[in-house]
C-alpha cells in the first residue's frame, strides 16, 4: 500500500509541477523553532540561503544485504531529478561561494566516499551524460590494488560466515539471517571504531577465525587510471585518508601523516591541488578541534562529516554536514530534500 501511494505522490508532484514550487518555497521560508521544536507562527522568511552536501558509498545492482548499494537504475532516477529541480554544483565551488554569502537556490553537491570501482562503472555515466559534477573522496591506501579498506573485511565476514552464532563481549548474536547480521555487525563496528589499528586489525583476524572465514573477499577499488579518466570529466577527487583510520584513536603526528600523505598521493596523479577532505566513518567521536586544524594547516577548503543536516555561510567549513537521497521514488526524496533545509 505504501509503495504504490508514494509512487501516486511523485507522480502528482511532478504532473501538477508542484515538487518545483514546494521546493522554491522551502527555499524562501523556513520553520519557527526554539530547542528543537517548532512554535507559532511556525514559518518564518530565510534570511541565510543554505547549501546541502549528498553522501553516497556504492552503486551497484550486486544485492548485497550487508553493505548496501544504491541500486543503479534508483541512482539515475535521482540524478534526473536533481539535475531538473536542484542546483548541482561542485563541492569546492559551493563552499567557496558559500564564504561570501553567494549561495545559489536550491544548491546542492554531490560526494562518495571510500573509491569503490562501482563509482566508476555505473554513477560515473549517469553523472557524465546528465553534466552533473562529483566529488569521491578516495582512500588513496588501496586505490589500484586488491587491498581492502579494514571496514571491508568486517563486511566481507559477516557476509561469507556460515556460522550461526557469534560472541562479542558477553553477548550472542544470532547469524541466522540478515536482519541478525546486520545487528551483530553494527555491535562489531562500534567496537572496531573504539580501537587503534593495530588493537583493530588483531580483532579483525580473531573474527574471521572465528566464523570460520580465513580468506574474505572485497569490494574492487579504483585504479589511479579509472581516477584520472573521470577528473577529466568533470569529477573532483578528495582526500580520505591514507588507511581509512578513526583519527581521534591514533596520535596526532599519525593523523597528520595521513591527512597529508592521502592529499599527496591523489596530488602526484592528478598534478592539481587537492582542497577537499572527507573525516574517516565521519561523526562527532571521529574528529576534534586538533584534526580540524591539522586539516585547516594542510591547506584544505574544507572537510565533510556524516552529520545529518543542512548547510549556510555560517557554517563551519571544516565540519560540513551531509545527507543521504533516500527512497525508492526520486520525486518523493527530492521532497525529502527539501524539508531537510526547510526545517534547519
Amino acid at each position: 500500500m505504501i509503495t504504490p501511494l508514494l509512487r501516486f505522490t511523485g507522480w502528482l508532484l511532478t504532473r501538477a509541477g508542484l515538487l518545483r514550487v514546494l521546493l522554491s518555497l522551502m527555499q524562501g521560508w523556513q520553520l519557527r523553532l526554539k530547542e528543537r521544536r517548532p512554535v507559532f507562527p511556525f514559518v518564518k522568511r530565510r534570511t541565510e540561503r543554505g547549501f546541502m552536501v549528498l553522501s553516497y558509498h556504492r552503486v551497484n545492482d550486486e544485492g548485497d544485504p550487508i553493505f548496501r548499494a544504491v541500486p543503479s537504475r534508483r541512482f539515475a532516477d535521482q540524478m534526473k531529478v536533481l539535475r531538473r529541480y536542484f542546483n548541482v554544483l561542485p563541492l569546492g565551488e559551493l563552499v567557496s561561494r558559500a564564504a561570501v554569502g553567494d549561495i545559489p537556490p536550491k544548491s546542492i553537491a554531490i560526494t562518495f566516499d571510500d573509491g569503490y570501482r562501482d563509482n566508476y562503472e555505473n554513477a560515473f555515466p549517469v553523472l557524465k551524460n546528465l553534466g552533473l559534477p562529483a566529488t569521491i573522496f578516495l582512500v588513496t591506501g588501496v586505490v589500484g590494488s586488491s587491498a581492502p579498506i579494514w571496514h571491508d573485511r568486517a563486511f566481507s565476514i559477516l557476509r561469507q560466515t556460515e556460522v550461526e552464532s557469534l560472541h562479542l563481549d558477553g553477548t550472542k548474536y544470532p547469524l541466522g539471517n540478515v536482519e541478525q547480521r546486520q545487528v551483530a555487525l553494527q555491535s562489531i563496528l562500534t567496537d572496531l571504531r573504539s580501537l587503534s589499528p593495530q588493537e583493530r586489525d588483531r580483532r579483525l583476524d580473531r573474527l574471521a577465525a572465528d566464523l570460520g572465514v580465513p580468506e574474505p573477499s572485497y569490494g574492487r577499488k579504483l585504479s589511479w587510471a579509472e581516477v584520472r579518466e573521470m577528473a577529466e570529466n568533470g569529477f573532483t577527487f578528495g582526500a580520505h585518508t591514507v588507511t581509512h583510520p578513526i583519527l581521534t584513536k591514533i596520535p596526532l603526528k599519525d593523523a597528520v601523516r595521513e591527512i597529508t600523505r592521502s592529499r599527496e598521493a591523489i596530488e602526484n596523479q592528478l598534478k592539481q591541488p587537492v582542497t577537499l577532505f572527507a573525516y574517516p566513518n565521519g561523526s562527532p567521536d571521529d574528529f576534534n578541534e586538533s584534526i580540524e586544524r591539522a586539516v585547516k594547516d594542510a591547506g584544505f577548503l574544507c572537510a565533510v562529516t556524516t552529520i545529518w543536516g543542512a548547510n549556510n555561510r555560517f557554517s563551519n567549513p571544516f565540519a560540513l554536514r551531509r545527507v543521504g537521497f533516500w527512497g525508492q521514488d526520486a520525486r518523493v526524496s527530492a521532497l525529502r530534500l527539501g524539508w531537510y533545509g526547510f526545517w534547519d
